[in-house]
C-alpha cells in the first residue's frame, strides 16, 4: 500500500505546513525501553502476542453456578509465526537500510528534534539491532517457539478449567480435531495436544484430515465475492483505509514519525510496514525483551496505526462486508451440531488463521459497534468494540455448554473470546440460552451453507455456471444434428 502525497483537503494542506515550520518540535517525548508497562503492545493488530492479552490464571468467569461444563467447541487461530515470504525476502535490507540512516541522522548529520528525541537506551538498542540470519525463505510463516507454547499453554489452562469435559486421559471418541493445510497451523495442533495430554500420548490423536476446498476453515479461498471485494477495496481511491491514509490523523503521525526518526521528509508506507512490522513480530518472539524498532513509535501513533488495519479488516473480513457474517456459515454450523446433542465428541477443536476468527465473530454477531469504522471517525472511535487486535496470534472462540438445574432452561452457552466471555446483547451478562443461541443463528442451522456462505457466487457459483452451460451446449449440439 502506496502512502498517497495528495491531500485532498485544506485542512491537510494546513497541517503538513504547520508541521514543516515546527519541524524541529515535533514529538512527544517517549523512551520504549525505559517503559516498563508498554500498553501499545496491546494494540498490535492482528500480531498482537496472545499472552499480552489474555485473562490471568486466577480468572473464575468460565464457573457458572449450579451448572456444570458438558461440551467444549473452540475455533483457534495458529499460534506466534514467522514473517510471510515476501516480508523475509525484503525486511533485511530495508530494515538494514532504516536503521544506518536513523544512527546516521542522529549522530552524523544531525538532524534530529529538539524535542521529542529517541533516548539513548532506544538508540543503543537500534545501534545492536540485526537481523536473524536464521529467519530465510525456506522457513517463511512457520510457527515459532513462542507460538507453541502460547498454544500449549492454553491448552493447559483449558484442561484445568473444564477438567469435567477433558478428563485426565486422551479417550479418541471423545475429541475431534482438524487443521488447515499449512505447517503453522499443524504445529499448532501439536502443541495443543500437548498440552492436553502430554509428549507421548499426543502422539497418539489423529486428527479429521484437511479438504480441499476447506470450506470449514478456510471458505474465504473459495468464494469469489470474498476475493472480488478485498481486492476492490485494496485499490479503491475511496475505499475507507485507503482515504484514511489521506486523514491529518494519518499523515501527522506519518510526519512525526519520520521527523523522530531525523528525517526531514515523510518515510514511505512500506518504510513505515516494516518497522512496525518488525517491531510486532519480535515483541511477539521476545516478550519480555524490547524490540528495538518499537521504539520507532509513540503508544498514540501505535493506535493509529491499528485503526489502519482495522478499517483494513473491518472492510474484508467483519461488518464491513456485508457477506462477511454467511461465510462463517459452515463453521458456525459445525459448532452448532456438535453442541446440540448429548453423545460424543465431548471436545472439537479447529486450527485456522485469522481471517476464519473475524468471520465467525461477525457471524455471531459479537464486536458490533452501532457506528460503522470509517477514515473520518478515528477520534470518537477510541472505545470501539470491533478491533483486530481481539485476533492476535493463538487467538480463540470457544463456545461451551453446560447443563444447569434451572428447571425453565436447564441448558446453557457462553461464548468466550481469548477466554473472555463475550457479551451478546440476547444473553445475560455473557450466559445464553441454548433455545436462545438456536433461534438466533437459525439460519446456520437450518441452511444450505453450500449456497449461503459465499452470496450464491464464488467458486462454487462458477461451478454451477459452467456445468448449466455445458449441459445447453450438449442439447443445442443434440438439436443441431437432428435437422
Amino acid at each position: 500500500m502506496i502512502l498517497r502525497i495528495a491531500f485532498p483537503t485544506i485542512a491537510a494542506l494546513l497541517c503538513l505546513v504547520i508541521r514543516t515550520v515546527s519541524a524541529q518540535s515535533c514529538c512527544e517525548s517517549y523512551c520504549y525501553n525505559n517503559d516498563l508497562e508498554r500498553k501499545q503492545v496491546q494494540h498490535f493488530a492482528t500480531k498482537t502476542a496472545y499472552e499480552v492479552i489474555r485473562v490471568p490464571d486466577t480468572d473464575k468467569q468460565h464457573i457458572v453456578p449450579n451448572c456444570r461444563p458438558v461440551k467444549f467447541w473452540a475455533l483457534n487461530r495458529h499460534g506466534t509465526r514467522l514473517p510471510s515470504k515476501g516480508d523475509v525476502l525484503n525486511w533485511p535490507k530495508q530494515l538494514k537500510l532504516l536503521q544506518d540512516a536513523i544512527l546516521e541522522n542522529y549522530f552524523t548529520r544531525r538532524t534530529l528534534p529538539d524535542n521529542g528525541r529517541m533516548c539513548e537506551e532506544d538508540l543503543e538498542l537500534l545501534r545492536r539491532w540485526s537481523w536473524n540470519p536464521n529467519i530465510t525463505e525456506q522457513y517463511e510463516s512457520v510457527l515459532t517457539t513462542a507460538g507453541w507454547d502460547e498454544v500449549k499453554y492454553f491448552a493447559q489452562r483449558t484442561k484445568e478449567r473444564y477438567w469435567e469435559i477433558f478428563g485426565p486421559t486422551y479417550e479418541p471418541s471423545k475429541y475431534h480435531f482438524r487443521y488447515t493445510k499449512t505447517q503453522r497451523t499443524e504445529a499448532s495442533f501439536k502443541a495443543f495436544v500437548e498440552g492436553l495430554f502430554g509428549t507421548e500420548e499426543s502422539k497418539r490423536v489423529q486428527p479429521e484430515p484437511a479438504t480441499s476446498p476447506d470450506r470449514l476453515l478456510r471458505p474465504y479461498d473459495d468464494c469469489e465475492d470474498y476475493q472480488n471485494n478485498k481486492a476492490r477495496e485494496e485499490r479503491d481511491e475511496n475505499g475507507e483505509a485507503n482515504k484514511f491514509l489521506r486523514t491529518p490523523v494519518y499523515t501527522s503521525a506519518v510526519w512525526d514519525i519520520s521527523q523522530r526518526l531525523g528525517f526531514r521528509h515523510n518515510l514511505s508506507s512500506e518504510q513505515i510496514d516494516a518497522m512496525w512490522g518488525i517491531c510486532r513480530f519480535e515483541q511477539a518472539w521476545f516478550l519480555s525483551r524490547p524490540s528495538p524498532f518499537c521504539a520507532a513509535f509513540t503508544e498514540e501513533q501505535v493506535r493509529v496505526l491499528e485503526y489502519r488495519e482495522d478499517l483494513e479488516y473491518y472492510y474484508s473480513n467483519s461488518y464491513g462486508y456485508e457477506h462477511a457474517p454467511n461465510l462463517a456459515c459452515h463453521v458456525a454450523a459445525d459448532m452448532l451440531k456438535h453442541l446440540e446433542p448429548v453423545g460424543e465428541p465431548t471436545v472439537v477443536s479447529y486450527f485456522a488463521h485469522d481471517a476464519a476468527i473475524q468471520l465467525l465473530l461477525a457471524a455471531l454477531g459479537a464486536k458490533r459497534d452501532s457506528v460503522p469504522l470509517r477514515a473520518d471517525n478515528y477520534a470518537t472511535m477510541r472505545n470501539r468494540q470491533y478491533t483486530s487486535s481481539d485476533v492476535p496470534f493463538g487467538s480463540n472462540i470457544a463456545a461451551v455448554k453446560y447443563q444447569c438445574t434451572e428447571p425453565q432452561e436447564p441448558v446453557k452457552v457462553i461464548f468466550f473470546l481469548n477466554e473472555k466471555p463475550i457479551m451478546l446483547d440476547w444473553c445475560r451478562v455473557g450466559l445464553c440460552n441454548w433455545s436462545d443461541v438456536k433461534r438466533q443463528y437459525q439460519r446456520f442451522r437450518e441452511g444450505n451453507c453450500d449456497q449461503l456462505y459465499c452470496h450464491g457466487s464464488g467458486a462454487s457459483g462458477m461451478r454451477v455456471s459452467f456445468a448449466l452451460l455445458l449441459l445447453i451446449s450438449v442439447q443445442a449440439v443434440s438439436w443441431i444434428l437432428r435437422l
